[in-house]
C-alpha cells in the first residue's frame, strides 16, 4: 500500500467479509461466500484501469451454492473515495460480470447493472464475478480509495 504522498494509488472494492446462509420458510437455501474482493491496484491519474471479468488476480468472486432460482441484484457505487472525501470515478457496463463454474468454465456473461435470474442446480457451487473501470481524473489525488458493492440474492416464490 502506498501512503498519501506516493505516486500511486491503491484500492480495494470490497464486497463482504463473511459467508451467509439465507433460508425462508421453506427448505429452499442459498450459501453466499465471498471469495475475492474486486481490486484495482496501483492507479496512475489521468488514466482508466479496466478489470475485466477474466483477471483472476484482480476481480471479484463470490460463490453461490443451492438449488433452484435466485435473483442476483447488485448496489454498484458511482466512485471510490478516500475518508477525507477525494472521488474517483467507478464505472460498470454489460458484460462486467459473469458466472463460472468451480472449474473456471464460463455459464455465461451478466449485466451487473440488472436484475440477473441465477438458477442453482443440485447444491452445486457456482462462482459470480465482478470487473469494473476506474476512470481518475489528471488531479486525481493519490490515497487510499475504497468502495462497497452490496449483493442482493433473492430467491423467486418464498
Amino acid at each position: 500500500m502506498t501512503s498519501r504522498t506516493g505516486l500511486g494509488v491503491y484500492f480495494a472494492l470490497l464486497l463482504a467479509s463473511w459467508p451467509v446462509q439465507t433460508e425462508a420458510q421453506s427448505s429452499k437455501s442459498v450459501t453466499i461466500t465471498p471469495v475475492q474482493s474486486l481490486s484495482f491496484g496501483l492507479l496512475v491519474p489521468g488514466r482508466r484501469e479496466v478489470v475485466p471479468v477474466t483477471d483472476m488476480a484482480r476481480r471479484a468472486v463470490v460463490a453461490l451454492s443451492g438449488q433452484g432460482p435466485v435473483d442476483v441484484t447488485l448496489v454498484l457505487p458511482s466512485a471510490l473515495e478516500t475518508a477525507a472525501g477525494e472521488r474517483i470515478a467507478l464505472q460498470f457496463t454489460a458484460g462486467d460480470a459473469a458466472l463460472l463454474d468451480t472449474g473456471g468454465n464460463s455459464l455465461g456473461t451478466l449485466d451487473p447493472r440488472q436484475v440477473n435470474r441465477v438458477q442453482l442446480r443440485n447444491n452445486r457451487t457456482v462462482l459470480f464475478v465482478l470487473g469494473g473501470t476506474a476512470v481518475t481524473t489528471t488531479t486525481a489525488r493519490p490515497g487510499h480509495y475504497t468502495g462497497r458493492v452490496a449483493l442482493i440474492v433473492n430467491q423467486p416464490g418464498t
